[in-house]
């Protein structure tokens, strides 16, 4: 038995006595031990529990740095995508003029792309630098090339585009050997190049072909191409006219063959001895990005007697010396 005494430190308060046998003293050494065992591991494990709250917070740091690297690097990808796309385009608008001017480049081909950013764009500047240096040794080829639209942009929409359709009048599939704009009646129509007017009017019921066209106006560009302006309100040139680009020739009409107002638009490159070939004319409209499926020659050859409507009509054709 053991006497246990609690006395205070008032000593007018009365002193607390406890006894304790033999099986408590055992209980009261064992809880001891065990909460000083508790106490111990705590004190142990202090710094392992330090350890671990630097090191989730080191973890969270390092994610939110790794989150914010992660961004920057898919913003640098897209941007790299941009360049990438943005020399692409400018690739393929180098290449249309240069198949546009029939200018065959010092530089292969295969240079147009590559896995370098810089040297693709070094690759594009010497194009330009080479296309420059032969158009201004060929200006007047320059100036006659129709590279622009002959209706303003988005002031038309494309009812028929070039290559095979279906005809909107006989139901069957016919060669479509120009574009068709649907516009507003009376908008001016203008000259996509310099040239001298070859044909303005309209042809008689004797010329099928050229009756369903209306009013129509056709330009030859020199010794490159030709160009056809149909289905006009009226006609604002006369044959033998010299014209240049962006001249109004004509207002949107819906004469001769025709459901609605519209344009008919083509271009033919000459080929050979009198041959014209039709084409696709948005591959030479240069105010208007290339699409796939613009071709720079297309469909089969046409002689200009089919072309032109009555030959009598510009008796200079052949010896290319245009009235002034």
């Amino acid at each position: 038995m053991v006497e246990v005494q609690f006395h205070p430190a008032d000593v007018s308060r009365t002193a607390r006595y406890f006894f304790l046998d033999r099986r408590q003293l055992w209980w009261g050494a064992g809880l001891a031990v065990v909460v000083l065992g508790v106490v111990v591991a705590g004190l142990w494990q202090v710094p392992r529990g330090v350890e671990a709250v630097v090191l989730w917070a080191k973890l969270q740091e390092a994610k939110r740095v790794h989150q914010q690297l992660t961004r920057e690097r898919e913003a640098l990808l897209q941007k790299q995508r941009a360049l990438e796309a943005k020399l692409s385009a400018a690739g393929r608008e180098l290449r249309r003029l240069g198949l546009i001017l029939g200018f065959a480049p010092a530089a292969s081909e295969d240079l147009w792309a590559s896995e370098d950013l810089l040297q693709g764009a070094k690759n594009l500047l010497a194009r330009a630098d080479e296309l420059l240096a032969f158009a201004a040794n060929h200006r007047e080829m320059v100036a006659s090339l129709p590279a622009i639209c002959p209706l303003p942009r988005g002031s038309f929409e494309v009812s028929s585009a070039f290559g095979v359709r279906v005809s909107p009048f006989t139901g069957t599939y016919e060669r479509h050997k120009g574009v068709d704009l649907a516009a507003p009646a009376g908008l001016p129509v203008k000259a996509t190049g310099k040239g001298v007017v070859l044909f303005a009017g309209r042809v008689g019921p004797e010329n099928p072909p050229w009756a369903r066209l209306g009013n129509v106006v056709v330009i030859d560009h020199g010794e490159w191409f030709v160009t056809i302006f149909a289905h006009l309100k009226e006609v604002l040139v006369r044959p033998g006219q010299h014209v240049k680009r962006g001249d109004v020739i004509g207002a949107v009409g819906s004469t001769g063959w025709s459901t609605a107002p519209h344009l008919h638009y083509e271009v033919r490159r000459k080929v050979g001895d009198n041959k014209l070939v039709p084409t696709d004319p948005f591959f030479f409209m240069l105010d208007y990005p290339v699409t796939e499926g613009a071709k720079a020659v297309g469909g089969e050859e046409d002689t200009a007697l089919d072309l032109l409507p009555e030959e009598e009509h510009w008796p200079w054709l052949k010896t290319k010396r245009y009235p002034r």
